[in-house]
């Protein structure tokens, strides 16, 4: 980044200031999704042919810290196992899954 005039500077963090926190939260949003936008569109320009699912994978593995990035590709792997997962499926008279109670609650949940 450039440097910046401190007459100039200094207006720009008087017009911050004088934001409501809600304002200064839906810039920083706004900031965000432009962001995403113009790293969608770099993939996109190098990979033309790449599929959504792709897209989104290589959106989240430049966005995110890898760290995060590798919890949020383990959670949704395991969310589509368990959506995949339909209680009675059967491969070589192996059964898959299994529809699992969860103890105090009425919700349903699948194990492997």
């Amino acid at each position: 980044m450039g440097v910046r005039d401190p007459q100039t500077e200094w207006m720009r963090v008087q017009i911050y200031r004088r934001m409501s926190g809600e304002q200064r939260i839906a810039l920083a949003a706004e900031m965000f999704e432009d962001g995403v936008a113009i790293v969608r569109a770099s993939i996109l320009d190098h990979y033309p042919d790449i599929n959504a699912d792709e897209l989104k994978q290589q959106v989240r593995r430049r966005i995110l810290p890898r760290g995060l990035v590798l919890q949020v590709e383990q959670y949704l792997q395991d969310t589509r196992t368990r959506e995949s997962c339909v209680s009675g499926i059967c491969t070589g008279g192996r059964l898959l899954c299994a529809p699992v109670r969860d103890r105090g609650s009425d919700s349903q949940t699948f194990a492997l």
